[in-house]
Protein backbone atom coordinates (compact mmCIF):
# COMPACT_ATOMS: atom_id res chain seq x y z
CA UNK A 1 0.00 0.00 0.00
CA UNK A 2 2.85 2.30 1.14
CA UNK A 3 4.90 1.98 -2.60
CA UNK A 4 1.15 2.71 -4.05
CA UNK A 5 0.90 5.83 -2.51
CA UNK A 6 4.25 6.84 -3.15
CA UNK A 7 3.70 6.13 -7.06
CA UNK A 8 0.82 7.92 -6.85
CA UNK A 9 2.33 10.85 -4.95
CA UNK A 10 5.35 11.04 -7.69
CA UNK A 11 2.96 10.65 -10.45
CA UNK A 12 0.41 12.97 -9.63
CA UNK A 13 2.42 16.02 -8.63
CA UNK A 14 5.39 15.53 -11.94
CA UNK A 15 1.74 14.50 -13.98
CA UNK A 16 -1.18 16.00 -12.92
CA UNK A 17 -4.54 14.71 -14.57
CA UNK A 18 -4.73 18.02 -16.05
CA UNK A 19 -7.75 16.41 -18.42
CA UNK A 20 -9.89 16.83 -15.47
CA UNK A 21 -8.72 20.64 -14.52
CA UNK A 22 -9.75 23.57 -16.19
CA UNK A 23 -8.15 24.66 -19.71
CA UNK A 24 -6.67 27.56 -18.47
CA UNK A 25 -5.05 25.60 -15.44
CA UNK A 26 -1.44 25.58 -14.71
CA UNK A 27 -0.55 23.12 -11.54
CA UNK A 28 2.77 23.46 -9.75
CA UNK A 29 4.15 21.64 -6.47
CA UNK A 30 2.47 24.40 -3.59
CA UNK A 31 -0.42 26.94 -6.39
CA UNK A 32 -2.63 26.20 -8.73
CA UNK A 33 -3.03 29.00 -11.40
CA UNK A 34 -6.22 29.99 -13.72
CA UNK A 35 -5.47 32.21 -16.15
CA UNK A 36 -2.52 33.23 -14.33
CA UNK A 37 -4.31 34.01 -11.01
CA UNK A 38 -2.46 32.23 -8.35
CA UNK A 39 -5.51 30.26 -6.18
CA UNK A 40 -3.02 30.41 -3.26
CA UNK A 41 -2.88 34.61 -3.47
CA UNK A 42 -7.11 34.22 -4.13
CA UNK A 43 -7.78 32.75 -1.29
CA UNK A 44 -5.37 35.23 1.04
CA UNK A 45 -7.43 38.33 -0.12
CA UNK A 46 -11.44 37.01 -0.37
CA UNK A 47 -11.30 34.49 2.54
CA UNK A 48 -12.72 30.59 2.21
CA UNK A 49 -14.23 29.03 0.66
CA UNK A 50 -13.57 30.81 -2.88
CA UNK A 51 -14.23 29.70 -6.63
CA UNK A 52 -13.32 30.32 -9.89
CA UNK A 53 -14.84 29.78 -12.83
CA UNK A 54 -13.40 28.41 -15.78
CA UNK A 55 -13.57 27.00 -19.39
CA UNK A 56 -13.91 22.94 -19.32
CA UNK A 57 -10.83 21.08 -20.53
CA UNK A 58 -11.83 19.45 -24.15
CA UNK A 59 -12.05 15.89 -22.56
CA UNK A 60 -12.87 16.66 -19.13
CA UNK A 61 -15.51 15.17 -16.91
CA UNK A 62 -17.42 18.66 -17.15
CA UNK A 63 -17.25 18.27 -20.95
CA UNK A 64 -18.39 14.92 -20.91
CA UNK A 65 -21.28 16.00 -18.81
CA UNK A 66 -22.45 18.88 -20.92
CA UNK A 67 -21.04 21.54 -19.28
CA UNK A 68 -18.69 23.98 -21.08
CA UNK A 69 -18.02 25.41 -17.67
CA UNK A 70 -16.24 24.20 -14.60
CA UNK A 71 -14.72 25.40 -11.12
CA UNK A 72 -11.96 25.13 -8.85
CA UNK A 73 -12.68 25.31 -5.16
CA UNK A 74 -10.37 26.38 -2.43
CA UNK A 75 -11.04 25.77 1.29
CA UNK A 76 -9.16 26.19 4.51
CA UNK A 77 -8.82 22.64 6.66
CA UNK A 78 -10.80 22.99 9.84
CA UNK A 79 -9.34 19.78 11.56
CA UNK A 80 -7.36 16.42 10.59
CA UNK A 81 -8.99 13.76 12.65
CA UNK A 82 -8.27 9.96 13.13
CA UNK A 83 -11.49 8.15 11.03
CA UNK A 84 -14.06 6.72 13.83
CA UNK A 85 -12.27 2.82 12.47
CA UNK A 86 -9.08 4.43 13.17
CA UNK A 87 -7.48 3.62 9.42
CA UNK A 88 -7.18 6.72 7.73
CA UNK A 89 -7.96 10.20 8.83
CA UNK A 90 -11.11 12.51 8.02
CA UNK A 91 -10.14 16.08 6.97
CA UNK A 92 -12.64 18.71 8.22
CA UNK A 93 -13.08 22.02 5.58
CA UNK A 94 -14.66 25.26 5.91
CA UNK A 95 -16.68 24.15 2.80
CA UNK A 96 -20.22 21.98 2.52
CA UNK A 97 -18.63 19.52 0.42
CA UNK A 98 -22.67 18.46 0.03
CA UNK A 99 -23.19 21.80 -2.08
CA UNK A 100 -21.03 20.98 -4.86
CA UNK A 101 -19.69 17.75 -6.68
CA UNK A 102 -15.91 17.65 -5.88
CA UNK A 103 -14.19 15.43 -8.25
CA UNK A 104 -12.18 12.99 -5.73
CA UNK A 105 -8.76 12.84 -7.78
CA UNK A 106 -7.96 16.37 -7.99
CA UNK A 107 -7.79 17.19 -4.48
CA UNK A 108 -4.48 19.19 -3.86
CA UNK A 109 -2.37 21.10 -1.37
CA UNK A 110 -1.87 24.36 -2.09
CA UNK A 111 0.33 27.64 -0.29
CA UNK A 112 2.69 25.34 0.67
CA UNK A 113 4.79 22.13 -0.46
CA UNK A 114 5.37 18.95 1.40
CA UNK A 115 7.00 16.52 1.31
CA UNK A 116 5.43 13.96 3.37
CA UNK A 117 4.16 10.80 2.74
CA UNK A 118 0.58 10.85 1.05
CA UNK A 119 -2.22 8.90 2.83
CA UNK A 120 -6.14 8.56 2.46
CA UNK A 121 -8.51 11.08 3.87
CA UNK A 122 -12.04 10.91 4.20
CA UNK A 123 -13.18 14.79 2.99
CA UNK A 124 -15.84 16.39 5.53
CA UNK A 125 -18.63 17.57 5.69
CA UNK A 126 -20.72 15.66 2.80
CA UNK A 127 -23.77 13.80 2.92
CA UNK A 128 -22.67 10.47 3.82
CA UNK A 129 -19.37 9.61 5.97
CA UNK A 130 -17.22 7.98 3.30
CA UNK A 131 -18.65 9.64 -0.07
CA UNK A 132 -15.46 11.94 -0.27
CA UNK A 133 -12.34 10.30 -0.19
CA UNK A 134 -8.58 12.66 -1.47
CA UNK A 135 -5.04 11.66 -1.25
CA UNK A 136 -3.28 14.32 0.52
CA UNK A 137 -0.18 14.72 1.93
CA UNK A 138 -0.07 13.36 5.79
CA UNK A 139 1.49 16.54 7.29
CA UNK A 140 -1.77 18.61 6.06
CA UNK A 141 -2.93 20.61 9.11
CA UNK A 142 -5.85 23.29 10.10
CA UNK A 143 -5.00 26.02 8.71
CA UNK A 144 -3.64 25.03 5.34
CA UNK A 145 -5.77 25.43 1.81
CA UNK A 146 -6.95 22.55 -0.47
CA UNK A 147 -8.10 23.05 -4.06
CA UNK A 148 -10.31 20.83 -5.79
CA UNK A 149 -12.07 20.96 -9.46
CA UNK A 150 -15.92 20.34 -8.87
CA UNK A 151 -17.91 19.26 -12.57
CA UNK A 152 -20.72 22.00 -12.15
CA UNK A 153 -19.92 25.71 -11.29
CA UNK A 154 -21.81 26.53 -8.03
CA UNK A 155 -22.99 29.81 -6.17
CA UNK A 156 -21.06 30.58 -3.50
CA UNK A 157 -23.49 30.55 -1.13
CA UNK A 158 -24.16 26.70 -1.79
CA UNK A 159 -20.84 25.70 -0.43
CA UNK A 160 -20.47 28.33 2.67
CA UNK A 161 -20.12 26.75 5.89
CA UNK A 162 -23.13 26.50 7.73
CA UNK A 163 -23.50 25.51 11.24
CA UNK A 164 -25.90 23.32 11.41
CA UNK A 165 -24.67 20.81 8.74
CA UNK A 166 -25.92 17.24 10.10
CA UNK A 167 -22.11 16.13 10.29
CA UNK A 168 -21.81 19.05 12.74
CA UNK A 169 -23.87 18.46 14.64
CA UNK A 170 -22.50 14.78 15.75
Amino acid sequence: MIHTLNWYRRHHIEHPDLALWPRAAAVTRDDVTIAGESMTGLARAVGTPCTRVSESAAHSWSAAAGERHCAIVVTAVEAVTVSPEGEGYDLWVDAELDGCEPLESTFRLIGRASRAQDALFVARPCRRYGDLQCILPVDVHAGDLVAFVIARPVALHDIRRRPHHPERLN
